[in-house]
């Protein structure tokens, strides 16, 4: 278990992919504490959101209403981990990363969002695919 396990992990989904995926896996894994969420507690509480579409504009509000709610639960930003789903920052089946991940990560930080990590559920077939050459390595 990581001893500074954040109270809740935030996963930003793609608006586009959330279209054709359940995100299911990256719940499965966050609860199974496989991969990118390996040593969180069991007491880490779990949501996703979407991106709000390109170009990422969308993602401000959710951000804001996040910290309001943060806010009157008592959480404070630094005990939240934000996550990019892996179809928003690596070569996968879905789609090549995201082109406005910077710009949403840039998002993030000034709504005061620091804890941030890259990926989410790990495909053993992307990850094949990006050992051989033919996806992008994160």
């Amino acid at each position: 278990m990581i001893d500074d396990s954040p109270e809740l992990v935030v996963i930003i989904q793609c608006e586009d992919v959330v279209k054709r995926c359940s995100g299911f896996l990256c719940m499965s894994d966050f609860y199974e504490k496989l991969g990118k969420f390996t040593g969180y507690a069991d007491e880490t509480r779990y949501m996703a959101i979407t991106c709000g579409s390109c170009c990422g504009n969308l993602l401000t509000p959710k951000l804001e209403n996040l910290g309001m709610r943060l806010r009157k639960a008592g959480i404070s930003k630094d005990d939240v981990t934000v996550h990019f789903a892996s179809c928003v920052c690596s070569d996968n089946a879905h789609r090549q990363p995201c082109p406005f991940m910077n710009r949403m990560r840039a998002l993030l930080n000034r709504k005061g969002f620091n804890n941030i990590e890259l990926g989410s559920h790990i495909s053993q077939k992307a990850e094949a695919k990006r050992q051989a050459g033919i996806y992008k390595q994160w």
